[in-house]
């Protein structure tokens, strides 16, 4: 588990770099010198090193300080960033208030808040944090006194996030997750590429893209580990927000996208009707929208980028509304049900290369008009990738490339 450091030894670091003095930050912060002195020494023992020298002229920042100074900057801002969004939604003469935030929050506030942000009630953040739960809910609402103002609602029982608390979890889960990024890439520094990297994958990357990818990544950085998450797109965009995953890979959505993400488009898939091998339907010579209709279908559901082109085709062609339809988005699900069924269903022809290669499913000969979708990744905005990060976004682009132009 991450060791945090104290959020004011964190500004202290900050203030001693800006102001080139470790006795006039001490005086920003309000602690001695000799407290001051003691901070910085923790913060190194931390961080695995000297984060500045003392000299007659100042402070020296070593790349070791930079690296966790830049990752305190972004902390720092975070907390600032939220007081703002608070302090538009609250009412005056509340006491407290949320410019408050960044003088008196602590880790122990933004892990309760985070917890209970990611699991739902104070009993189970309580065991995610390995704590007693009375201790997490002090710790959560004595954040909400800081900020001034509601961050829960409901009864004991049913308690939940407001929507200013839901924003105030958010920028809690990335300010832990920036001091997280600290203490890889200072490892990083020291030569140790032995960190994590988390990633939501959607259905279109699973088959070949994620596969290719990690096949290159692993033989650079063995001892790295990766954690792939996958799931529905809002399931996955809200491990995104907060932290949780450090990119989300897939079909990407709509210009211009989720508020507060980046697209990047790595390449374009198309689409095609798939059944198994032996389905009645690719015996024909020429397959005509009213010989689907007479077929059920599995599909993804409403709403998700496959599922609308597919119903904007039916709606084209004058396809009835599927008759016994089974909507999953579990593509070996899918494959299952297909090999097994007379059933039809839309998908990539990435995704059933294997199933081809191996003659247990086959695409019928029909056209599906506007089913080139952008396949890309999905980053928070300002986010600033650790190395291996890095590494893994670039193996990621090489492996979309090689796709991309196996598919053209």
């Amino acid at each position: 588990m991450t060791a945090y450091p104290n959020l004011r030894h964190i500004r202290l670091l900050k203030h001693a770099i800006a102001l080139n003095s470790l006795s006039k930050a001490a005086e920003m912060v309000g602690i001695s010198q000799p407290a001051a002195s003691q901070a910085i020494a923790g913060l190194e023992e931390q961080f695995g090193g000297q984060l500045f020298e003392r000299r007659p002229g100042g402070i020296f920042v070593t790349p070791r300080g930079h690296i966790t100074a830049a990752r305190a900057d972004r902390v720092l801002d975070l907390l600032r960033e939220a007081a703002a969004g608070l302090a538009a939604q609250r009412r005056p003469g509340k006491g407290g208030g949320p410019e408050l935030l960044e003088t008196h929050a602590t880790i122990a506030h933004l892990r309760a808040l985070t917890a209970f942000a990611r699991t739902g009630s104070f009993a189970a953040a309580a065991r995610v944090l390995d704590q007693a739960e009375p201790s997490v809910q002090r710790a959560a609402r004595e954040i909400e006194r800081i900020a001034g103002m509601s961050l829960f609602e409901g009864r004991p029982r049913t308690v939940r996030l407001t929507q200013a608390g839901l924003g105030l979890a958010a920028s809690a889960s990335l300010a832990l997750k920036e001091l997280e990024s600290a203490h890889q890439e200072v490892a990083e520094l020291d030569g140790r590429f032995d960190g994590h990297v988390a990633i939501g994958i959607l259905p279109l990357v699973r088959t070949r893209v994620i596969p290719a990818t990690l096949a290159t990544w692993c033989r650079r950085r063995p001892q790295a580990s990766i954690e792939m998450i996958d799931g529905s797109y809002d399931v996955l965009i809200h491990a995104l927000a907060l932290g949780e995953i450090d990119m989300l890979v897939g079909a990407l959505r709509e210009s211009p996208g989720p508020r507060g993400f980046e697209q990047e488009t790595l390449f374009e898939d198309g689409l095609a009707i798939v059944a198994r091998s032996g389905h009645p339907l690719l015996a024909k010579g020429d397959v005509r929208p009213a010989d689907l209709a007479g077929y059920p279908w599995v599909l993804p559901r409403k709403g998700t980028p496959t599922r609308t082109i597919f119903d904007s085709f039916a709606a084209e062609v004058g396809l009835a509304q599927p008759f016994g339809l089974i909507e999953t988005g579990s593509l070996v699900a899918i494959r299952g049900i297909l090999m097994e069924s007379d059933r039809l269903t839309v998908l990539s022809p990435g995704q059933i290369a294997y199933e081809r290669g191996a003659g247990h499913l086959d695409m019928l000969p029909v056209a599906l008009p506007g089913a080139r979708r952008p396949i890309g990744v999905t980053t928070r905005q300002g986010w600033k990738p650790t190395a291996l990060q890095a590494e893994f976004l670039d193996d990621l682009r090489a492996a979309c490339r090689a796709v991309g132009g196996s598919l053209r």
